[in-house]
């Protein structure tokens, strides 16, 4: 297997972690934010094509880590990594494709919680 077989295959078992942490809401998902977070971002570091996702997901841990409860600004955070999730689709591999739209929607969803 070649770097780039590692890698999408470390992103795809990213996804369903991510996905599986989502569907439960996020009540049951703050647990897993963190780590889940770090990982995301430092799997993304260094990719130019993902910087957004980066810098928005360096922002959400910031903001969790700092333990304001500023929903306003978790959903905003939530709802922007979901539309920038979503369109990442697009040029992802085959393979991921439904899962990265899947993630954008369970991440626009989260917002829509959060915003009430």
């Amino acid at each position: 297997m070649n770097s780039n077989q590692s890698q999408s295959s470390q992103g795809t078992s990213q996804l369903d972690t991510t996905l599986n942490a989502l569907q439960g809401g996020l009540a049951s998902a703050a647990g897993a934010a963190g780590p889940t977070i770090s990982g995301w971002i430092k799997t993304l570091q260094g990719n130019a094509q993902f910087s957004g996702i980066s810098a928005e997901l360096q922002n959400l841990h910031d903001t969790l880590r700092s333990g304001a409860s500023d929903t306003s600004a978790l959903a905003q955070s939530l709802s922007t990594l979901g539309e920038h999730t979503t369109k990442a689709a697009d040029a992802a591999t085959p393979d991921a494709q439904a899962k990265l739209r899947e993630l954008g929607q369970a991440l626009s969803s989260a917002a829509g919680q959060l915003r009430g």
